[in-house]
């Protein structure tokens, strides 16, 4: 392990540079923060020469931690923020607004109502009679259930 204890500045440049090069091949597996984690300290090593090689590595590991966990943490609410404004594979949601007609419709004011290609269970917001015929615009979605309300033609 003696040549380890003889890195110099371009050491840490090859290591960052090889772990940027194997993030193109391996995305997704935090690799580019550690690249730039190696290329920082490789910038540290230039300007204060007097650092130990442990000192270097204890803040290669810690600078890795934290751009990674920051990344990790950036990366996470913005895929939470996005899903909550995608209604992708959320068909139901998709639904709201869309006019259809009452196919069917029970004594309790559930039944089904047709909207473009397929039918889905409905019941009246407002417990009005609805009628098979009417027509029909969703309001809301509970669980499998289009809430819907009679428009007026």
């Amino acid at each position: 392990m003696e040549w380890f204890e003889t890195w110099t500045v371009w050491h840490w440049l090859i290591l960052g540079f090889a772990l940027l090069i194997a993030e193109l091949a391996l995305p997704g597996i935090f690799l580019l923060w550690w690249g730039l984690a190696a290329i920082a300290v490789a910038g540290l090593m230039k300007c204060f020469p007097d650092f130990s090689l442990a000192s270097l590595g204890i803040i290669y590991a810690i600078l890795a931690t934290l751009l990674s966990l920051g990344w990790w943490k950036y990366q996470h609410k913005k895929d939470l923020s996005d899903e909550k404004r995608s209604h992708l594979n959320q068909r139901d949601h998709a639904m709201l607004g869309s006019v259809g007609f009452v196919q069917e419709i029970h004594d309790n004011g559930i039944g089904r109502g047709h909207f473009g290609d397929t039918t889905w269970r409905i019941q009246s917001a407002q417990h009005d009679k609805l009628c098979v015929g009417d027509s029909i615009q969703v309001l809301s979605v509970q669980g499998i259930t289009l809430i819907v309300q009679k428009v007026n033609q």
